[in-house]
């Protein structure tokens, strides 16, 4: 999933334009959200501004923060090309492909990569979201901290993602996986 500078540039610029939206609608100050979601004041400013790459890391932190599903700091209308922008971490590539809305949950479902023999820490996300995944390709273990499970092709898990929690994919090949994120409504207010 081969980004290019341009649209890298263009993924930075829509999702800093929508963190400082969310932000300003509940009234946090730069140092506020910086502050409350454990990440750097100029991290922040430089996300807001596009001058940053958003990574998944760090737009976890900041959509944990505000209280709102990670899709919601995501551009929208570029889901379901082939050319959507991927958003990375230490491990992970994801490529949103569809955000759905009802009154009980916002679920999103994502394409991921996760790179062969790399391991990816993820904080909690809000109370009560789990994360739903199936392999397609490759071993990866993942799951809660103290507790993973090791998944092949073809097999499915799902765990609470409101606790910490890592993924490791195995050193012969990439994992290729679909993941399935449900914020219950709870968790998933204001976007």
């Amino acid at each position: 999933m081969a980004s290019t500078p341009s649209s890298r540039r263009a993924l930075a610029l829509a999702v800093g334009a929508r963190v400082r939206e969310l932000r300003e609608a509940r009234g946090l100050s730069l140092g506020d959200l910086a502050a409350q979601g454990g990440i750097g004041k100029g991290t922040v400013s430089e996300l807001e501004t596009g001058q940053r790459n958003p990574t998944l890391e760090t737009l976890f932190a900041i959509t944990t923060t505000l209280g709102v599903p990670l899709s919601a700091a995501l551009p929208t209308g570029e889901t379901h090309t082939a050319d959507a922008v991927a958003v990375s971490g230490e491990a992970i590539e994801a490529v949103l492909i569809d955000r759905f809305i009802d009154i009980a949950a916002t679920t999103e479902l994502y394409r991921v990569t996760v790179a062969a023999g790399r391991s990816q820490y993820s904080a909690p996300h809000a109370l009560g979201v789990t994360e739903h995944w199936i392999v397609y390709a490759g071993l990866l273990d993942l799951g809660p901290i103290g507790a993973p499970a090791r998944l092949g092709a073809g097999e499915s898990m799902t765990f609470a993602g409101d606790v910490p929690h890592r993924y490791q994919a195995h050193n012969d090949a990439d994992v290729a996986a679909a993941l399935l994120v449900r914020y219950p409504e709870t968790s998933a207010r204001g976007t």
